[in-house]
């Protein structure tokens, strides 16, 4: 799901306190406006999952997006590659999913929110 579809009452899955995948709404959903050199980082993991995110964006064990490096552990796979792109939409986009963590999982890869 493109996040730009998504909106308050969507379902997303997010992470339950116990640790399991749950669906719940989104009661939040947030945009930034961004310049039109602002860049965002594309995350691969070996596994296959590849995300597009804005650098200071949270993950979901407390770093940002940014810091990681290939060759670190991020959501159960290794980092295979963290590099930046151009991302001329005007605008960042996040969500916050109902529940008890505020983390959900974007294109398979499990983020925090900065709306949480």
């Amino acid at each position: 799901m493109v996040v730009t579809a998504i909106h308050v009452g969507t379902l997303v899955w997010t992470q339950g306190a116990d640790g399991s995948r749950v669906a719940a709404p989104v009661i939040a959903v947030g945009s930034t406006p961004v310049p039109a050199t602002h860049e965002v980082v594309r995350l691969a993991l070996a596994d296959g999952r590849l995300v597009y995110v804005s650098p200071g964006h949270p993950t979901a064990d407390g770093r940002r997006v940014g810091e990681l490096v290939a060759g670190d552990r991020y959501d159960e796979a290794t980092v295979t590659s963290v590099g930046r792109v151009r991302y001329d939409a005007g605008a960042t986009f996040d969500i916050l999913p109902a529940g008890a963590t505020g983390l959900y999982w974007a294109n398979g890869v499990l983020l925090g929110s900065t709306l949480h």
